[in-house]
Order: C-alpha cells, then sequence, then structure tokens
C-alpha cells in the first residue's frame, strides 16, 4: 500500500513538474493557474484583436486614399496582409512549442506587432513619409503612387503587424487553456468556461474596434486611429506582462525536426 502511494505520489510530482513558474521552477497549484492567471490572457487577446480589427477593417481605405494604390492592387494588398496573419500562425505554434513557450512566444511579437502599428500611425501623420494629396477618384486628379522609401516604409510597418499578430494568435488560446489542468474534473468544467469565456472577449475586442475605433479613424484620421490601436496593443502587453507571476507555463519540448533527423 506504502509503495503503491509512493508511485502515486511520484507520479504527481512528475505531472507538476511539467508546468513551470516564471523562474523555471515548478508551479504551485494555490499560486499558479487557474482563473486568476487565464483572465490575464483574455484580457491581451481582447485588446490584440481591437487593435488589427480596426486596422484591417479600414485598411483597404487608407491604402487607396492615402497610399494612393489602385484600386485592385489595394485590395490585393489587404488580402495578402490577412493571409499572411493566418500563415504566420504556424510559425507562431513551431518556436512556441519548440524554442521559446507560450509567454515568451507572445510577448516578443507582441511587442513586434506593436512596433508595426506605431510606425503605421507615424507614416499616416508625417505628409512626408505618404504621397502628395490627391483626389483617387477624380478622373482629374493624377495621384502618385507611393513607391520607393514611402512605400517600403507602409510595407515594412503592415508586415510587422502581420509576423506579431499571426505569431501570437495560437498561443493566447493555448496558453489560456495551460492554466487548467486536466487531471481535476472541476478544473475541465472551467476550462470548458475558459473556453466560452475567450469567445466572448474576441467578441467584445471586434465590437469596439468595428464601432469606436473606426468610428475615431473616420472623425479623427488614420493617424489617430493607427495610434489607438498602438495604444489598445501596449495595454494589452502591459496586461501580460502582469501575470506572469500566476501563469503555469509549459517548457518547449525542442524542435520536432529533431526526432525525424535521428530517424
Amino acid at each position: 500500500m506504502d509503495m503503491q502511494s509512493g508511485q502515486n505520489s511520484k507520479g504527481d510530482s512528475m505531472l507538476a513538474q511539467v508546468f513551470v513558474d516564471w523562474r523555471d521552477k515548478p508551479c504551485s497549484p494555490k499560486k499558479h493557474g487557474g482563473m486568476r492567471a487565464a483572465v490575464f490572457v483574455l484580457a491581451i487577446q481582447a485588446f490584440e484583436i481591437m487593435a488589427i480589427a480596426a486596422v484591417g477593417n479600414n485598411l483597404i481605405t487608407y491604402v487607396f486614399n492615402e497610399m494612393h494604390f489602385p484600386l485592385s492592387k489595394s485590395a490585393n494588398i489587404v488580402t495578402n496582409f490577412v493571409g499572411t496573419v493566418f500563415l504566420l500562425s504556424l510559425l507562431g505554434g513551431f518556436l512556441s512549442d519548440s524554442y521559446l513557450g507560450s509567454f515568451w512566444t507572445m510577448l516578443i511579437f507582441g511587442i513586434v506587432e506593436l512596433s508595426g502599428f506605431v510606425l503605421l500611425s507615424i507614416q499616416a501623420h508625417l505628409p512626408q513619409l505618404r504621397p502628395p494629396p490627391c483626389n483617387m477618384i477624380s478622373k482629374e486628379d493624377h495621384c502618385m503612387e507611393a513607391n520607393g522609401f514611402k512605400a517600403t516604409i507602409f510595407f515594412l510597418a503592415l508586415y510587422l503587424v502581420a509576423l506579431g499578430s499571426g505569431c501570437l494568435k495560437p498561443n493566447m488560446i493555448a496558453h489560456g487553456a495551460d492554466q487548467f489542468g486536466n487531471d481535476d474534473p472541476d478544473q475541465s468544467k472551467k476550462l470548458s468556461t475558459y473556453f466560452n469565456t475567450a469567445y466572448f472577449s474576441f467578441s467584445v475586442g471586434e465590437l469596439i474596434a468595428l464601432t469606436v475605433l473606426v468610428w475615431v479613424q473616420t472623425r479623427s484620421g488614420m493617424d489617430v486611429g493607427f495610434g489607438v490601436s498602438a495604444a489598445a496593443m501596449a495595454v494589452g502587453l502591459v496586461i501580460l506582462i502582469c501575470g506572469a507571476f500566476f501563469y503555469r507555463n509549459k517548457p518547449p519540448q525542442g524542435s520536432i525536426f529533431t526526432p525525424i533527423a535521428r530517424v
């Protein structure tokens, strides 16, 4: 009986060591994880979708009216941007599982995304970083399409946002789910509640982006709109960092290609 309980205790200890705290020490169920930790992840999810949805919704307007790309090319730019965001989710998941872990992947690429928003805001604010103003709808005006340094700044900013958001998205839900254990039925119920709340958080962020933030862009200009997106992203990152002491972190497992190479 003692031997069996000892084996169970050893098994529980090994299970507990699967997750570590911010100092890479085994986490404690009383101090780490649970809904208290997941709330911080829900917050960055809401603020991140708020930031990028506001940019994505009016992006074609900015590309067409301010950067003076033809309408067909503007639509293609937006489509490529959205596709890149989702394609880079594969990279974010790979880096998280293999090398960085969810928290550090979210933090690093959240900063990358923030830098893209800031650069977009700066370009939208400074006339020297955009083509001369003109009416793209009027046939009388011969608008100059953005090229050279101006186009480089625009695409650099845009794809910094795509890189950051793409690598961040797959880790938000995963990191939140990691805060709940699978061995406790009560934790399983809380995990289900978390997924429902995560969808609600996503919806609230999207709603605010498509109403309040788009209204700000329309009324105050795209530079202010991009700046608000940057501010929302910054708030989300601060909240993410504030939860670092409470997270259960799953250590990276190393490259998935290493076992294949050994075979």
